[in-house]
């Protein structure tokens, strides 16, 4: 479990602050990681500082829908089928082109500060 947007768990890097899932994934993963918002049911896909995107997570409510945001409140049960492509995404090493095309389609990222997260 890490914080995520929240200035307790920030650390300090080679000089440079960044959010605990940044830090955690330059740590150990190699820049590149994904993390599961609960509260927002979206998984984070993260490399490096300066780069990301959302991605949707694997949990549906029973009319096939995801509950962004969990404002519905509706039971979410797991997806088999969009777990495994999250797992494939994870296995292949695939993270690091989602995001390049995530970004391409969706601009509104590009001024998020990644390194926060």
């Amino acid at each position: 479990m890490l914080c995520s947007q929240n200035t307790c768990c920030q650390e300090l890097v080679n000089g440079e602050e960044l959010g605990a899932c940044t830090s955690h994934a330059l740590q150990c993963g190699a820049g590149i990681c994904m993390f599961l918002k609960i509260r927002q049911c979206k998984v984070v896909l993260i490399e490096g500082k300066t780069r990301g995107c959302l991605y949707p997570a694997p949990y549906l409510d029973e009319y096939g829908e995801t509950d962004p945001g969990l404002k519905r409140g509706n039971p979410l049960h797991l997806c088999r089928e969009r777990y495994r492509k999250l797992h494939l995404l994870w296995q292949q090493h695939c993270i690091v082109e989602e995001i390049a095309r995530s970004q391409e389609t969706n601009q509104i990222f590009f001024g998020f500060n990644w390194q926060l997260l």
